[in-house]
């Protein structure tokens, strides 16, 4: 499979191949295309790896379907991966040929969080979540937690998370090559 990606998916890739790393940190500005490499890393894990469960993870739902979710099934169709009898659209489930799901919640309701397990959860806007959903989708998740999210808040729980655990992937507009110029200016214009 050929996907044109940005060194951002290259450094998480990475990043997941580590045993000695949970905590994968995106710190990252708008368009440094933090969501989309994240989506097609997700993809791409949940094919070489069968039968693993990957929660994707927002505060609110509305936000995570106007955004990941949009993303995720968009690259899918893309790669000519989608198949619609695959996607559980009122569970928000997608099932992979291997047996491997990627599952879609928000955590608006804390009891969303409570009794589900994962492989991997991918918490998008992490900054966002408060310190209490964190610790209860930790608790839960065997492998590796992912967060992404705009430093705008200097004070979040991100930022007490064990260093020795973690890997921080710091990205800006510039590590977007697919970024029309239009929107490069845009964003440089706000300096």
């Amino acid at each position: 499979m050929q996907i044109n990606a940005t060194n951002i998916f290259a450094r998480n890739w990475d990043a997941m191949q580590r045993t000695d790393i949970r905590f994968i940190v995106n710190q990252g500005g708008s368009r440094s295309s933090k969501t989309y490499s994240l989506c097609q890393l997700i993809i791409v894990w949940c094919i070489q790896n069968p039968n693993k469960v990957v929660s994707i993870i927002r505060k609110t739902f509305p936000a995570l379907r106007a955004t990941v979710m949009r993303d995720f099934f968009e690259i899918m169709k893309d790669l000519e991966l989608y198949e619609k009898a695959n996607h559980n659209m009122s569970e928000n489930i997608y099932r992979f040929p291997n047996g491997s799901i990627v599952e879609f919640f928000s955590v608006d309701d804390e009891q969303k969080i409570r009794g589900r397990k994962r492989h991997i959860a991918w918490c998008n806007e992490a900054n966002e979540l408060w310190m209490e959903d964190y610790q209860q989708l930790n608790f839960r998740t065997e492998e590796k937690m992912i967060f992404d999210y705009n430093p705008s808040d200097s004070s979040s729980w991100l930022y007490k998370l064990p260093l020795e655990e973690s890997i921080i992937i710091k990205s800006t507009y510039r590590d977007n090559p697919f970024l029309p110029e239009s929107i490069k200016r845009q964003i440089e214009d706000l300096k």
